[in-house]
C-alpha cells in the first residue's frame, strides 16, 4: 500500500516579512518610525501586501492586515546585536518561540520564524534524491556557462588554462563521469 502524501507547506513558496526587505525600503533608519505597505509580487502582478509600521526608537514592528476577511494587528518586538565583522544586525523576535530571526513567514493567519512551523520544508527538502542529483549536475553546466558570459572571463594565460576555469571543468567532469551517469540512468 503506498504513502500518504503529506504536501508541507514550503518556506518558499508563502510570503515573507524580512529584515532586508524593511531596510530596502529605508524602514529601518535609526531614530525614525515609519508606516508604509509591504508588497509582494508574482511576476509583474502584485499577490498581495500588508501595512507596516516601524518604531526604530522602540525597537518593534506593527504588522496590519486581513487573513479569510478577519482584520489582524499585531507587534514583533525588534533586537540590534552587533554583527561579527563591525556594525550593527537587526533581529525579528518571534511572538510565539522568543527566538531571534531575520524572516517572518506567513503560513496560516500569522507571520512568525520558521521554528513556529515543525512541519514546513524548504523547496529542496521535498525533491527526491535523483531530482537533487539532476539539479546539482546542471547548476555545474551553469557555472561554466556564467564564468564564460563575464566580460574579463579567461579561459586560457599563455596556452594554459587557467586556474580558475580549470576548477570549473574539474568540478562539472566530477558530477558527469560515466559512472555517475549511469548510476543516474539505470535507477
Amino acid at each position: 500500500m503506498p504513502k500518504f502524501p503529506t504536501f508541507p507547506d514550503c518556506f518558499d513558496e508563502v510570503k515573507t516579512v524580512t529584515i532586508g526587505g524593511l531596510k530596502s525600503l529605508g524602514y529601518m533608519r535609526p531614530g525614525a518610525i515609519f508606516r508604509g505597505t509591504y508588497c509582494w509580487k508574482r511576476g509583474e502582478k502584485p499577490s498581495g501586501w500588508i501595512e507596516v509600521m516601524v518604531n526604530v526608537p522602540e525597537r518593534f514592528v506593527q504588522l496590519d492586515y486581513r487573513a479569510n476577511d478577519k482584520p489582524i494587528t499585531y507587534r514583533v518586538s525588534l533586537e540590534r546585536l552587533p554583527a561579527h565583522f563591525g556594525g550593527l544586525n537587526w533581529y525579528f523576535i518571534c511572538p510565539v518561540t522568543g527566538k531571534r530571526c531575520r524572516n517572518l513567514y506567513g503560513i496560516g493567519e500569522y507571520f512568525l520564524s520558521r521554528f513556529a512551523y515543525p512541519s514546513a520544508m524548504y523547496t529542496s527538502q521535498t525533491e527526491s534524491k535523483r531530482t537533487r542529483e539532476l539539479s546539482k549536475a546542471f547548476k555545474c553546466i551553469d557555472l561554466q556557462s556564467d564564468f564564460l558570459e563575464k566580460r574579463h572571463a579567461r579561459t586560457t594565460y599563455k596556452g594554459k588554462l587557467t586556474k580558475r576555469y580549470r576548477r570549473i571543468i574539474d568540478r562539472e567532469e566530477r558530477n558527469w563521469n560515466p559512472e555517475t551517469l549511469q548510476r543516474f540512468l539505470h535507477r
